[in-house]
């Protein structure tokens, strides 16, 4: 069973700049849970801070809690690297390793200690079928990655993230540079993933959020607006605020 992941109050700061401001919020277990809102409001921070990749910014600064299930990840006894198996990210511009097609996805497992071939060669499989991307590149796994398309090449990081099990996957605009078909293959994907894996996915594309995600958070200039179920979120919102962002009158 996919775990949930929570925050506490979460802010978090550069320096002296605010950018996350005493966020409560939680992803239910092997739900799509979509994030919302203006650019700048902090949702890309708020996702960084689900597996500590915040803490790799010179300056940031964490207070409050998140949980993974019962463990708080920002406990100091949290193998962070462990974490970031447990909970794994996909950013916005497709970022293959420049290796094979193999070697990509292969890599994770590897550096866990797989060593056994035919084992790697399971996951490699069975991470591909997972990321819809098995059928366009079994006959050319020692392929370069780069050789993919740019859609192509954001189904190969996501079987990458896929392939050491992760339980939370993080998706970070995920379509944000793909063309009309890619970003359809990527929300099937996605639609596919929910039950498996609890997905949290930042969107700048109302449509899609609506389309694949269970419930939906909208965030603004640092805070939570509000949160609800998808279908709630667009044909009633309980905030103003949220009315105006997804009819297109909201000037911040």
């Amino acid at each position: 069973m996919a775990p949930n992941i929570r925050t506490e109050s979460l802010t978090v700061s550069y320096r002296r700049t605010v950018v996350l401001r005493q966020i409560s919020l939680e992803a239910v277990g092997g739900e799509v849970l979509a994030l919302i809102g203006p650019s700048g409001c902090g949702k890309s921070t708020f996702l960084r801070a689900l597996n500590r990749l915040v803490e790799e910014t010179p300056g940031a600064h964490v207070t409050g809690r998140v949980f993974l299930g019962e463990m708080n990840i920002y406990s100091s006894a949290v193998d962070v690297t462990e974490l970031r198996r447990r909970v794994g990210m996909v950013f916005q511009a497709p970022n293959p390793f420049p290796f094979s097609i193999f070697d990509n996805v292969a890599y994770g497992p590897r550096l866990r200690g797989v060593s056994d071939a035919a084992e790697l060669r399971r996951i490699v499989e069975r991470s591909l079928q997972e990321a819809a991307l098995w059928d366009e590149v079994r006959g050319k796994l020692r392929r370069p990655a780069l050789t993919l398309s740019g859609g192509q090449q954001q189904r190969l990081c996501i079987a990458r993230a896929l392939a050491v099990r992760p339980e939370v996957l993080l998706l970070d605009e995920p379509t944000a540079a793909l063309d009309p078909v890619s970003t359809e293959k990527i929300e099937e994907l996605v639609s596919n993933l929910r039950g498996r894996y609890t997905i949290v996915m930042v969107t700048h594309n109302l449509r899609q959020a609506a389309r694949v995600s269970d419930r939906t958070a909208f965030f603004d200039d640092g805070s939570l607006v509000e949160v609800g179920l998808t279908r709630q979120i667009f044909t009633a919102p309980r905030d103003p605020r949220t009315e105006q962002y997804l009819t297109g009158r909201y000037f911040p």
